[in-house]
């Protein structure tokens, strides 16, 4: 079985609550890690943090931030330059448990074939539920 490591940078504890809950539906993970933007850390602690990361990180990986433009975005796309990643924003918990469980199946990672699934389901993830209630 391949190894995909998956990056969760959000700001605040948001990726750290979202990975403990996606663990109540879908078991302990493993090659997950995450990095919180917390109010004390400045854009230069962060950036030491993930570079830190990524020096212990082998094999292909995905990273998962909650807003475009914002600091965790920022650090994780300018890491690309360094280390061959992809950063995904909007990360969601539908988004992360589907890949979680296509990186943790796969015989093989294709970044760019998890990436293009996950702006699937990504899409798919947003129902407006009324509509759903009222076709029944």
């Amino acid at each position: 079985m391949a190894k995909l490591n998956i990056i969760v940078a959000t700001h605040g504890r948001f990726g750290e609550e979202l990975v403990n809950s996606a663990e109540m539906i879908a078991g302990a993970t493993e090659n997950v890690y995450t990095l919180s933007l917390l109010p004390e850390k400045s854009f230069e602690d962060f950036y030491q943090e993930a570079t830190a990361l990524f020096a212990e990180l082998e094999g292909p990986t995905i990273a998962l931030v909650d807003l475009f433009g914002g600091t965790p975005s920022n650090v994780l796309t300018v890491l690309t330059q360094k280390y061959e990643h992809k950063v995904l924003s909007g990360l969601n918990l539908p988004l992360f448990i589907d890949l979680y469980m296509r990186g943790t199946m796969a015989e093989t990672i294709d970044l760019d074939e998890l990436v293009k699934d996950s702006f699937t389901v990504f899409n798919e993830s947003l129902v407006l539920t009324n509509e759903r209630l009222e076709d029944r």
